[in-house]
């Protein structure tokens, strides 16, 4: 009878270990990798770049990163359209994509991109409705702009292995050169009597907020008085993650509340800029499990006649290490190890 119990308790016992071990398993398996980047310019000397090397050159080595994510995100710095009138500002801050280049974009890996920023009505609401249009044919969502400044501010909510991952897209500067009215195609624009009340009822309906701001000073590799606030409000109000974009090169790294803010993503698919770091930029994964993000892995990126290609090395390290001096005292332990830097 002894032994039959003994039996009876190892296999209750081995069981039991297995069922932690599957449940272990699933839980891995409901990880959610959300891959980011910074600002994709489609005018000026990448259109050139494209028209001499071919269709799939801009992400020809970066294109694994995204094709490799469950979510895939960048801001999408113009219209992708063939018509629209031109906004009234200086013709060279005017840009515009090739509709053809949604086609690129898909092909990339990309899901999600955010148009909320001050080039998206450059060619005018034609331009912004030519670009929803393209960007729905091809299966990417597009984030902060719509038909009217209402369906502009709404949230995008994606399910990802059962997981709700909510984003809401920002610009601190109104396009230039294009009349505004709020039945008319708009991009949503910082509004602090909107913003906070926004971001609580997406919260409610999603698992994990994403918040994109359009803001800071170009060039300038620290966040203003006024990002930091922006951001800090955006997570006290419920936001899980903060990507801005804009200043043309990377900024600091802040974790603020158990949430990390990524003041400045930098460029990613850019010409050729005289500032110093612009031309440096990440690729950015962050590991959901969720409601939490669980860590963040940073790839160095060298844009090189407008191809952002991931660089090792001396380097690579390099880009890091100014990335990491960029944010001390934001409360962010990055380490480096095997070219990459992580974030836990």
């Amino acid at each position: 009878m002894r032994e039959d119990m003994k039996r009876i308790l190892i296999i209750i016992c081995f069981s039991l270990v297995i069922l932690v071990l599957l449940n272990t398993e699933v839980d891995d398996d409901k990880d959610i990798t959300l891959v980011a980047a910074g600002d994709i310019l489609m005018d000026r000397g990448v259109r050139k770049s494209i028209e001499k090397h071919g269709d799939d050159y801009l992400y020809l080595k970066v294109k694994d990163c995204f094709q490799n994510g469950d979510i895939s995100f960048a801001n999408l710095e113009g219209p992708l359209t063939s018509g629209g009138p031109p906004a009234l500002k200086d013709r060279a801050l005017i840009f515009k994509g090739d509709i053809e280049n949604g086609r690129f974009l898909k092909d990339a890996g990309f899901t999600i991109l955010n148009m909320a920023n001050n080039h998206t009505l450059d060619y005018g609401g034609e331009g912004l409705m030519n670009t929803l249009e393209v960007l729905k044919e091809n299966g990417i969502l597009s984030l902060g702009a719509g038909v009217n400044s209402q369906e502009a501010r709404e949230p995008v909510l994606i399910n990802i292995k059962g997981t709700i991952i909510g984003f809401l897209g920002y610009s601190q500067f109104p396009p230039e050169g294009y009349f505004h009215f709020s039945d008319r195609p708009e991009v949503a624009r910082v509004d602090l009597n909107l913003m906070p009340k926004e971001i609580i009822r997406a919260k409610e309906n999603c698992d994990f907020l994403v918040v994109s701001f359009h803001w800071g000073k170009e060039y300038d590799f620290y966040p203003s008085e006024l990002q930091k606030a922006l951001a800090h409000l955006a997570v006290d109000s419920g936001a899980d993650l903060i990507l801005g974009h804009h200043p043309h090169v990377l900024q600091s790294i802040e974790k603020y509340r158990g949430k990390l803010i990524f003041y400045s993503l930098g460029n990613f698919v850019f010409d050729r800029q005289i500032q110093p770091g612009t031309d440096e930029t990440i690729i950015l994964s962050v590991r959901i499990n969720k409601d939490q993000w669980q860590e963040a892995i940073l790839i160095p990126v060298k844009i090189i006649n407008c191809q952002p290609l991931p660089v090792g090395g001396e380097e690579g390290e390099q880009i890091l290490k100014r990335l990491q001096k960029y944010s001390e005292g934001y409360n962010t332990f990055m380490t480096i190890q095997e070219g990459k830097g992580h974030i836990q």
